[in-house]
């Protein structure tokens, strides 16, 4: 006979509850606002890519468009990506051009990467691994290092991981509203970084073999096309604008082929401490002689120009560039140079970290776990459905060998690297409590 389920006996929560979660979200905006506050200060000025983005969002606050500032005032731009600038022209609205409470809005977006770290680490690998994988994405170095300043990782990293949460519910129950919700996710995430435009596909990919399993082969069709149509949805409308404003097609920015110049030039290959990686001694003078005078849209085809003839000029020596560019992505230890500093000159904690390196600690103690994690990830029933994280991760590193390698084009994959590390350290965690209570673990499938 069946029994009546006593109310009484509560099933076990599976994710955190709302008091962890606040715990993380407090802990994750206090570290990168104490960061903020002695790497930047109350009375920072922007510099470099954070004066770019400053300029077009104060441009947007007071009616100006989106816009850069020239030699005759402010002219139409696609420069940089359209999310950050739009959001922080909001908040100039509300309380006038102060960018250091922009630079506070970027803590609040890094604050809320672990809760979302955490719920996708939890889909793919269970919630004691979510709840591990937040705790450390909140404490992470790097992350907390880029909300620092106003610059696309933050955002990015937010917007990234909601995509690839909808993508496993979606392929775990599709749906045409999931599909359609998921593509304008990915769609979201381009506008934030243009890199993002290549995941999309990488998702497809992925979800081909899963989605088979649940829907017919019409069906699938369907939901892929769901998914790039709320992905153009999203992008169209501001490409038709750059269409209209830069009479030109551009996706969404036009900084492509600079990015694509500053490392694929014969100064940077040329001087064994800057191999692999980008500067900004070139750009300066192009800018200053060839490019000047030129529009955005010929600038860029000029940049990708000149990367593209210096790497047919140098085909035999890709393999070296990849293994210099591969090296500085992978890095343990803080860049420094044009990726900033892990604190300001004259703060209180300057001397401590000038002779620590948190990220080599960092590195020391989750890489090897990511590892074993990203093993783990490739084993057992769900191991296709595991490897979601793994195919992004592969698809930032290529991009890393194709423009440049620094930690700014690896923050991005961070997030998965702590899932992983979770995953990794909760399955060590589990095999010396089995062999402490006297369990072997078996490897295999029942027959």
């Amino acid at each position: 006979m069946f029994q009546r389920a006593d109310p009484s006996r509560r099933r076990p929560r599976s994710g955190p509850r709302p008091g962890a979660w606040l715990l993380m979200l407090a802990v994750a905006v206090g570290l990168r606002v104490a960061y903020a506050w002695i790497a930047a200060g109350p009375h920072a000025r922007p510099f470099s890519d954070p004066a770019d983005y400053d300029t077009v969002a104060w441009n947007l606050a007071r009616g100006a468009g989106f816009s850069l500032e020239g030699a005759a005032g402010p002219y139409p731009t696609a420069f940089v990506p359209p999310a950050l600038p739009w959001i922080t022209s909001l908040l100039y609205r509300a309380v006038g051009h102060d960018y250091f409470a922009a630079v506070l809005l970027q803590c609040a977006i890094g604050g809320l990467l672990p809760l979302l770290v955490s719920a996708f680490a939890g889909a793919m690998f269970g919630g004691a691994v979510g709840r591990l994988a937040g705790w450390l994405a909140a404490v992470h170095p790097l992350l907390v290092f880029f909300s620092g300043y106003l610059l696309t990782e933050s955002l990015f990293c937010v917007a990234l991981l909601l995509a690839l949460t909808l993508s496993a519910e979606w392929v775990k129950t599709p749906g045409g509203g999931r599909a359609l919700g998921t593509g304008i996710a990915w769609g979201l995430a381009t506008l934030t970084r243009p890199t993002a435009l290549l995941l999309p596909a990488v998702v497809a990919a992925w979800a081909w073999v899963p989605l088979g399993l649940t829907v017919s082969a019409r069906g699938r069709v369907r939901q892929l096309a769901l998914l790039l149509l709320g992905l153009a949805l999203t992008v169209g409308p501001w490409t038709l604008r750059n269409a209209l404003v830069l009479h030109a097609f551009v996706p969404v920015t036009t900084g492509a082929g600079g990015a694509l110049l500053a490392s694929n030039n014969a100064e940077v290959w040329g001087d064994a401490t800057s191999r692999g990686g980008a500067t900004s001694g070139l750009w300066d003078r192009l800018t200053r002689t060839e490019f000047r005078g030129l529009s955005e849209t010929e600038v860029d085809a000029r940049a990708r120009a000149r990367a593209v003839a210096f790497l047919r000029a140098h085909v035999a020596e890709w393999p070296a560039m990849a293994a210099a560019k591969l090296s500085r992505f992978w890095r343990v230890r803080a860049e420094g140079g044009t990726t900033g500093s892990w604190q300001r000159a004259g703060s209180p904690l300057a001397r401590v970290l000038r002779r620590v390196d948190p990220l080599l600690l960092w590195s020391v103690v989750v890489l090897p776990l990511a590892l074993w994690g990203a093993a783990l990830s490739l084993r057992g029933p769900r191991r296709w459905f595991q490897s979601l994280g793994l195919w992004v991760v592969l698809c930032f590193t290529l991009l890393g060998v194709v423009f440049f390698g620094s930690l700014r084009m690896r923050v991005p994959v961070e997030p998965l690297v702590v899932m992983f590390a979770a995953a990794g350290f909760e399955d060590l965690r589990r095999r010396a409590r089995s062999r402490a209570r006297g369990f072997r673990v078996i490897e295999g499938t029942p027959t």
